[in-house]
């Protein structure tokens, strides 16, 4: 059986691994250089910052075996540094018992441990689908034709997916009664900021809860084990300030960034670098945060990621286990 899986983020990863480990013949794809989807660090010159996913959890028997995997391998540890919140104006601390982890050195380091032995294609964009008498023959941007596949597995945000579905000339996001929610994953700016001082304040991340009017989440990014080690700090801009300022400069953002940061930590700044990355499908539209979308096996073709079970990487790695689950059970 031959599978094609077009994302390589953990949903993606997922799929594959499991698929590859019980003898399937897999490719995967993704147009970045590397595995790591939300997942992906930045390698800058102060050392790795995350971008995306902050940390993770693990809450599923499943997903707790594979990450105990992973901290074997050492590609994974425990983020314990102090958790805060910001609500109407106080910043204070919120202890829980949750655990968190992150990826070592870098966010993406286990998935790219668990996709070394996997046939890839990275840097490899899918711009069109063809149904052939075997199944599905994929093309590239630069004309590269793959194929067939008897499954395709698509771990791509809504837009995406749709955009390949549609490419095949049969319409086959109407031939397979596949309703989309393309507006379903909202744009994120990610701003780091790099300090010239050090603040002194005990925070690795920052829940910004009520109507803040500009942001998410924030955290010190050399509080986790593998990262920068000078301080800096990592905003995640709210889906509306996002959505609103989606071409702003670097320096808009980062005087915004600025003025917030010193605003919620309480003392003032002094920044010497500003990072931003555009995530522009990220963020998880609460209202249709459910959804109940079914697969067409009949036509071998499969939607995995995190959005398809309310977000979070611990559903995203779920969610391409239980298609490869659905596959091998029509071996």
């Amino acid at each position: 059986m031959k599978v094609a899986v077009i994302g390589a983020g953990i949903a993606g990863i997922s799929c594959a691994s499991a698929l590859h480990a019980a003898g399937c013949s897999v490719m995967l794809f993704d147009k970045a250089r590397g595995p790591g989807g939300r997942m992906t660090s930045k390698r800058t010159g102060h050392g790795y910052m995350d971008f995306g996913a902050q940390y993770f959890t693990a809450r599923h028997p499943k997903f707790q075996q594979q990450v105990a995997r992973w901290q074997q391998q050492g590609v994974v540890s425990r983020w314990l540094a102090p958790m805060y919140q910001y609500n109407q104006g106080q910043l204070s601390a919120s202890p829980d018992e949750q655990q968190r982890f992150i990826g070592i050195p870098a966010m993406h380091s286990p998935l790219k441990w668990q996709a070394q032995s996997i046939p890839s294609e990275m840097d490899c964009r899918i711009t069109s689908l063809q149904q052939v008498p075997l199944g599905w023959q994929l093309t590239s941007e630069n004309g590269q034709v793959f194929g067939p596949f008897q499954h395709l597995v698509l771990s791509l945000p809504p837009v995406q997916a749709a955009a390949l579905l549609n490419s095949h000339s049969a319409s086959l996001a109407t031939a397979t009664n596949t309703n989309l929610p393309e507006t379903l994953l909202q744009p994120c700016w990610a701003v780091t900021l790099v300090l010239a001082a050090p603040t002194g304040h005990a925070a690795g991340g920052i829940f910004v809860k009520g109507d803040h009017r500009s942001l998410s989440w924030i955290s010190r990014q050399n509080s986790k084990p593998g990262r920068a080690q000078v301080e800096s700090w990592l905003l995640h801009f709210s889906p509306h300030f996002s959505a609103s300022h989606l071409q702003a400069s670097t320096e808009l953002l980062q005087q915004h960034a600025t003025d917030c940061l010193s605003e919620i930590i309480g003392k003032p700044i002094s920044v010497t670098e500003a990072i931003c990355h555009r995530w522009l499908y990220a963020q998880i539209d609460a209202a249709a945060a459910e959804l109940n979308l079914s697969d067409n096996p009949q036509k071998g073709v499969w939607l995995a990621g995190d959005w398809m079970r309310g977000g979070r990487v611990e559903n995203a790695w779920l969610s391409g286990d239980d298609i490869a689950s659905k596959i091998l059970a029509l071996k």
